[in-house]
């Protein structure tokens, strides 16, 4: 067995069509797919943007006697504050400017537009109260309308707490003397706690390289098909001398599918690794749990195409475009082809879970996504469990196709 072992693997390395099917098509599909990927999870992190702010005069500044003098005083040295908070420190909205001059501030925003990011506007203190100005040209299908959006969310907080500021002083004018009840009035409200859901930061790219991975490795059935096709005594020469060799059948076969199987598997596990180390699609140290969707995977491809090569009657060329138009037809509806077939998959999954279910290149996508994604291993015991009964029913449509068949010479 171990001579069929290696002399199968030998055959199959030395074929072109498998290695090109099983090997360099996944290889070439990840380099194409990071070139087209690399900005959209970008796209998904929002960069600090560019804003000007008009440094409060001079005079405001100056803690003159009286509430309204001393309120305005308070309002401009907040409104620093503010603008100061939401510029600095790793999560910061804005890369900010302090400008002299409303006048000033215009011209440099203008001079801006020519820039690769220019700045989105500025803002200033307009009778006490923070006015934005922001660029006419601003889209509402683009970035800088929602970064427009999170400006004027920030001045309306401001306004309101600056209201609860001149009311409190107007019923309590002893009130603001307490260095931590100003403090307060201006400090971050965190009304929510940031945890994380998943295992890994979601992107959005990732959905694209798993229902990648599902059509690579359905294609490795090629590996198993070619084989099947050589054991079969009236197909080929090797196949009628194994018929007659010393060795059984049974033995023979199982030998050939753990061979095919190898190949299979390291083929895709060439891409598993590319994709993580090159791509950089990061699985959070489960490495492991990869190998081993990339092992069940392997079967499973390996159990299509055997099933397809056990299809009386036809010839190798004709099984060859079965096992490629099955393989097309099932990464349609894992979402391989484009976001119009994302949400084609996403909508056919929602009003028919069973479709989803017996699709062997969802299943394969999905078994990756649990492996990036879910804290436990439950979700991804589940799609390795269904790809294992995919497998075992399709090996045994296979046996049974062959055990039919007989020849009346060889």
């Amino acid at each position: 067995m171990l001579n069929t072992i290696k002399c199968t693997v030998l055959t199959l390395l030395r074929t072109p069509g498998v290695m090109v099917w099983s090997l360099a098509f996944p290889l070439i599909m990840l380099g194409i797919f990071s070139m087209m990927f690399s900005s959209l999870d970008d796209m998904a992190d929002m960069d600090p943007a560019p804003l000007a702010a008009v440094r409060p005069a001079a005079d405001a500044d100056a803690s003159a006697s009286g509430n309204a003098d001393g309120m305005a005083a308070a309002k401009a040295e907040a409104f620093e504050s503010l603008m100061d908070a939401v510029s600095t420190g790793d999560d910061r909205l804005f890369t900010l400017m302090w400008i002299a001059s409303a006048q000033e501030a215009e011209e440099l925003v203008r001079a801006s537009l020519a820039d690769e990011r220019p700045l989105l506007g500025y803002v200033e203190l307009v009778d006490d109260v923070p006015v934005a100005h922001v660029r006419d040209s601003l889209s509402v299908h683009t970035m800088e309308s929602a970064e427009a959006l999170i400006l004027t969310t920030v001045l309306d907080e401001y306004v309101a707490r600056t209201e609860l500021a001149a009311q409190l002083l107007a019923d309590d004018p002893a009130a603001l003397a307490d260095p931590q009840v100003a403090a307060s009035l201006y400090e971050s409200v965190q009304a929510t706690e940031q945890v994380e859901v998943t295992h890994n930061q979601p992107k959005e790219s990732v959905r694209y390289y798993f229902a990648l991975m599902g059509m690579a490795a359905l294609f490795g059935g090629s590996v198993g098909l070619v084989a099947v096709q050589r054991m079969r005594p009236n197909a080929s020469a090797l196949g009628a001398r194994r018929a007659v060799s010393g060795l059984s059948h049974g033995r023979a076969m199982a030998a050939t599918l753990f061979a095919c199987w190898l190949v299979n598997f390291a083929c895709l596990t060439v891409a598993v690794l590319v994709m993580r180390f090159v791509v950089g699609v990061d699985f959070g140290n489960r490495e492991g749990a990869c190998l081993a969707v990339t092992a069940t995977a392997s079967l499973t491809a390996l159990s299509l195409g055997c099933a397809v090569s056990a299809i009386p009657k036809l010839p190798e060329s004709t099984k060859s475009g079965i096992l490629t138009g099955v393989v097309c037809f099932a990464s349609l509806f894992a979402g391989l082809y484009g976001q119009p077939t994302m949400e084609l998959a996403d909508m056919v999954a929602a009003s028919a879970p069973w479709a989803a279910w017996v699709n062997p290149a969802a299943q394969i996508a999905q078994a990756f996504y649990s492996v990036m994604y879910y804290d436990s291993f439950g979700s991804l015991l589940v799609h390795v469990g269904t790809l294992l009964v995919m497998a075992a029913v399709l090996f045994l449509l296979a046996v049974g196709s062959l055990r039919r068949q007989r020849y009346a010479s060889i």
